[in-house]
């Protein structure tokens, strides 16, 4: 009678182990493909970024360059005034 109530007991637990095994198991398999979008979703984002960075840069050097132009122009309108 032991017997087989430790070997009912057992089989229940082999059982659960078995789904539980398989449940996480599912889980892990989730993550992964999140873990593998989130990588995409960030190699995207930093070509993003560089790009906004370039774009940046190129702004700020026209910039500077329409500011050199502007005190050209000035000194050249000072010179007329003189």
């Amino acid at each position: 009678m032991i017997k087989n109530i430790t070997i009912g007991v057992l089989s229940f637990l082999i059982v659960f182990f078995v789904l539980f095994a398989n449940i996480k198991a599912n889980e892990a398999v989730k993550q992964t493909l999140l873990a593998e979008l989130n990588l995409k979703l960030a190699e995207e984002n930093e070509t993003k970024a560089r790009e906004q960075e370039r774009k940046a840069v190129e702004a700020a050097a026209r910039a500077i360059i329409e500011q050199q132009k502007a005190v050209e122009l000035q000194q050249q309108l000072d010179d007329c005034n003189k």
